[in-house]
């Protein structure tokens, strides 16, 4: 955050999940962060970020979070990990870093580049609508249900 505001001071970073640890709790006040919490309608903060940031150091799966801002047009920056087993590829449909340095230099190049911004919305936009929405969901579930029906 700070080699960020260094660059753009009025940039902000939301800090938004239940049971945040003290130590993040304590970082409320920090200019330029916003600590939420839990927030019962995550839609309209999205709706007004440049992006959201996924800097997970563990995890599996698929990442609600995530696929939650790309099905709103939101882009993504994630750590390698937290796209995983996602089917994203980076810089088409999220920008991947793996360090404080690199998540800095892909928010502010987010932020200076328009076109990047448009092809990460759409690509992440069409990732999970081709992998993630309730007709993906569908199309892989039905023929199995069906086959059980055949048993």
């Amino acid at each position: 955050l700070p080699r960020v505001r260094a660059r753009l001071p009025a940039m902000q970073l939301h800090l938004v999940g239940a049971d945040a640890p003290p130590e993040i709790l304590a970082l409320a006040g920090t200019p330029g962060l916003v600590v939420h919490g839990a927030v019962d309608e995550l839609e309209p903060l999205l709706d007004a970020c440049l992006a959201s940031l996924a800097p997970l150091r563990f995890g599996a799966g698929v990442k609600g979070k995530i696929s939650q801002a790309l099905a709103r047009g939101l882009p993504v920056l994630a750590t390698t990990c937290a796209a995983e087993g996602m089917h994203l590829r980076d810089g088409e449909d999220v920008l991947l870093a793996d360090t404080a340095d690199a998540f800095a230099d892909a928010v502010l190049r987010l932020h200076e580049d328009a076109a990047l911004w448009a092809r990460l919305r759409e690509g992440g936009y069409a990732n999970t609508q081709r992998w993630f929405s309730p007709e993906a969901a569908r199309a892989t579930l039905l023929p199995w249900l069906a086959s059980l029906q055949d048993k």
